[in-house]
């Protein structure tokens, strides 16, 4: 297999989000870039440059019909724990199957290509304390659910590495799909009438960051991004304030590094 830079990494994940892209389309179903994505898209009209992943949201009710009217392809595989139990993530992943992608210490319970991220937007409470509960409760089973992947401890010294290993033993005795399923029961619920929260709530990574206003959510404009156009939150100036406060000026250079930790190859 070989290996791929980072620039043939993003290329892969554009022709997988021109695919979907596509899709959507012919199937009328609502999407928006966000997360890392949108802010790349906002600040450079491409990938942050030392970034290397592509994330969407999805309308609930979306995300449910993507899940029923999508058709694996020899190339394109979609997983979500719905449709593959074995799948160790409370959120979908689109992957191009001509390559591989290989976490350093995370047993996905499958094997994965590069990919795309696809999150369903679900609401908030409307009480905004009873929300950032809600974030709090989920993002402990999002730890629980990393301590159940985990293929070894990455702990400073020996008594740590002995307790961590009972810990994750623990851990995985109870199951990803017991963690998943706890996330999904506490996320699910699309938006209603006078919903006043919206946001991605299965992967809250950024916390009570996240419970963004409903109105952000609106209607899609297009921005550009790798040189094409693709939809955004119309209020995706008050998504992104949300998740990062200001958001335009780059981090420092020491910052300016990927989070991820797998490698990339081609079959």
């Amino acid at each position: 297999m070989k290996e791929l830079t980072l620039q043939e990494l993003k290329e892969v994940e554009f022709e997988i989000l021109k695919y979907f892209d596509a899709f959507c389309k012919e199937n009328n179903i609502k999407y928006y870039l966000s997360h890392g994505t949108l802010l790349g898209a906002i600040r450079y009209k491409k990938f942050i440059p030392w970034d290397d992943d592509v994330d969407l949201l999805i309308p609930r009710e979306d995300y449910d019909r993507m899940l029923n009217l999508f058709k694996d392809t020899e190339r394109y595989k979609l997983f979500a724990f719905e449709k593959n139990k074995k799948y160790r993530y409370p959120f979908a992943k689109l992957c191009d199957m001509t390559t591989r992608k290989v976490e350093n210490n995370a047993n996905n319970g499958v094997e994965l290509g590069i990919d795309i991220d696809i999150f369903p937007i679900d609401a908030w409470d409307d009480d905004l304390e009873k929300a950032k509960a809600e974030a709090d409760y989920i993002q402990k089973n999002m730890y629980y659910l990393y301590l159940s992947k985990l293929k070894k401890p990455d702990a400073p010294n020996f008594i740590k590495d002995i307790a961590m290993r009972i810990v994750i033993l623990y851990y995985k005795m109870l199951g990803s799909g017991h963690f998943i399923k706890k996330i999904n029961k506490a996320s699910a619920n699309p938006e209603k009438e006078g919903t006043r929260y919206l946001g991605c709530k299965v992967w809250c990574v950024y916390g009570a960051k996240g419970i963004v206003p409903a109105e952000a959510f609106a209607e899609t404009v297009d921005i550009e991004f790798e040189g094409e156009m693709f939809p955004a939150p119309v209020g995706y100036d008050t998504y992104l304030s949300c998740l990062y406060g200001d958001y335009l000026p780059e981090p420092p250079k020491e910052k300016q590094k990927t989070h991820h930790t797998f490698k990339a190859y081609k079959l």
